[in-house]
């Protein structure tokens, strides 16, 4: 064998073989997610002298579906609709709860994300929450919340980690007590992924 067929049989080896492994590894899928949500709220006051004391973050949850596709090695798209569980606790000085303040979401979310390492993506994109309705009347809410979303998540096989944060851009609600005070969201997120097409791939 030449030396010039050595070195195209070797190439395409090599280059079959990476291609292999991207499609194994990076492969397109839709998947379930679901978790723990931490709503912590931002208020602003119209006037310098006067504060809205009282608000506390809501312990809550997220679930939702996603569907992920390769772009390039290191590239990824991956979009989501999920439901989501926000709100606010307001509270004595002392800490005792005076009530809770639900405020329910279907979201939109479409990401961009990279993949550096086997496994690990981190993806940043838009996310836009239409109100699905509040546990209390509230004709102040407002009916759409859009805002910033990103995510780190570990993907082993059919099972993922992922942790969130989401940043609103506008308020999602308003008080008017002699000033006017603005609600605006900042979410937290840490649960599971379910790749249910991986499953049926491992388990042949």
């Amino acid at each position: 064998m030449s030396t010039r067929s050595f070195h195209i049989l070797t190439f395409w080896l090599l280059t079959t073989t990476l291609a292999s492994a991207q499609t194994l590894t990076k492969a397109n899928y839709f998947g379930v997610r679901a978790g723990y949500l931490r709503a912590s709220t931002s208020v602003t006051s119209s006037r310098s002298d006067m504060r809205f004391l009282g608000v506390a973050p809501l312990n809550s949850f997220y679930a939702g579906a996603f569907y992920q596709h390769t772009l390039s090695a290191l590239l990824v798209y991956r979009v989501e609709i999920n439901y989501q569980q926000k709100g606010i606790e307001y509270q004595l000085p002392n800490g005792d709860l005076v009530s809770r303040q639900k405020f329910y979401y279907a979201s939109l979310t479409p990401l961009i994300g990279i993949t550096p390492i086997k496994g690990f993506g981190l993806f940043v994109g838009p996310e836009a929450n239409v109100s699905l309705g509040q546990n209390v009347r509230n004709n102040n809410a407002a009916p759409i919340e859009v805002g910033i979303s990103s995510r780190l998540s570990y993907q082993y096989r059919w099972l993922g980690l992922e942790v969130g944060y989401f940043k609103s851009l506008n308020e999602f609600t308003f008080l008017d007590l002699g000033a006017r005070f603005g609600f605006t969201n900042q979410t937290w997120q840490a649960g599971l992924s379910f790749v249910p097409g991986l499953l049926k791939k491992e388990g042949r």
